[in-house]
């Protein structure tokens, strides 16, 4: 007889404890901006305001004076371990001494991953902890403070649990569905694969988007290239000779979802390089290959915005896509003003 104790013993570990609105520690949150997404994608984190405040009702606070993780720098080899650890810690006092927040999420999937670096690294050497604390006070008079969040253990988490906490909330107030749209979902790497046990469900089976997707609607696919990389990597999309890899990247992606399934026109993602890219780089691929896959790239918070019915141009930032959103629209049956041109539709304001 087939038991699942070792599979749920295995899957308890890739489990994470996120407070919902209808907890008494899921009412207030502090946040963190991505900088990468307030320069390529800033529509993002607008949507995701406005649902988190107005939908969900969360209390949301945004220190005025946090700054970047830096882990671009980090990860391009400009910035130090050190400087990573008091840079976030600073952070972590900030929003804690000044908002007065113990819950903390990012924005980006990268912020995500440092954040959770350096908590681990201070819980797993106790030095490390020691020099943050000391150079966190001599430079800036601050004092050393770690978040709990994720079962009120050090931790962080990203928006995108906070949305699949309260997913079924959220579909109960959805106006659209996504009934008989087939979708699946890309996980950022700096989300699921650095730290396979932080991310709600692991690496190889996260459900952090395929549970906002069932809960909505969609019929979620597979396809052999669903785990690959989008191909943006620091140094891939900062320096122009490189730029061969970020594009043939999403070809063998997009190439591999169209022969498993044609029909599937809807990729959701947690990861701002990956929203930008995986849409992009289509466009650069229509141009040079002549190939047009045709495959809306949304995040979790475009998707839900639209099937809450904000306004897919205005709100949810859909006119900046590579790829005409209109198909998908129609397939969904979310209205759009048809008198005006497609160009027209890209110019909201």
């Amino acid at each position: 007889m087939r038991t699942t104790t070792g599979r749920v013993k295995f899957w308890e570990k890739h489990q994470k404890a996120v407070p919902t609105v209808d907890d008494p520690d899921g009412k207030v949150w502090g946040c963190f901006r991505s900088c990468f997404l307030q320069s390529a994608a800033p529509y993002t984190e607008g949507i995701a305001y406005k649902i988190l405040k107005n939908d969900l009702g969360i209390d949301l606070r945004e220190a005025a004076g946090h700054t970047s993780c830096g882990a671009i720098g980090y990860h391009g080899d400009v910035a130090n371990l050190e400087t990573q650890m008091v840079v976030a810690a600073r952070n972590f006092s900030v929003a804690h001494t000044e908002l007065g927040v113990d819950k903390l999420f990012s924005f980006c999937v990268t912020s995500f991953a440092n954040y959770t670096e350096v908590i681990k690294l201070w819980e797993e050497e106790p030095e490390l902890r020691e020099y943050t604390a000391k150079t966190l006070k001599e430079t800036t008079g601050r004092e050393f403070w770690i978040p709990h969040v994720s079962g009120d253990r050090p931790s962080v988490v990203h928006a995108s649990d906070v949305f699949f906490a309260n997913r079924h909330k959220l579909a109960k107030k959805l106006k659209y569905t996504l009934k008989g749209v087939k979708a699946v979902d890309h996980v950022g790497c700096h989300y699921a694969k650095i730290f396979p046990e932080e991310a709600m469900g692991g690496s190889e089976f996260p459900q952090v988007l395929v549970g906002m997707l069932e809960a909505y609607g969609a019929t979620v696919v597979d396809y052999p290239e669903r785990r690959h990389c989008c191909g943006m990597g620091f140094r891939q999309c900062a320096f122009p000779e490189n730029r061969d890899y970020t594009a043939g990247s999403v070809y063998k992606k997009m190439k591999s979802l169209k022969e498993a399934h044609p029909d599937c026109k809807l990729i959701l993602t947690n990861c701002p390089g990956c929203t930008v890219f995986l849409d992009a780089e289509q466009g650069t691929i229509r141009e040079v290959l002549e190939e047009d896959f045709g495959v809306c790239v949304l995040d979790y918070a475009q998707l839900t915005g639209l099937l809450l019915g904000y306004d897919p141009f205005k709100d949810c930032g859909l006119n900046a896509k590579a790829v005409a959103i209109e198909p998908l629209l129609d397939q969904i049956g979310i209205p759009y003003d048809q008198s005006k041109t497609f160009e027209e539709r890209r110019r909201p304001f």
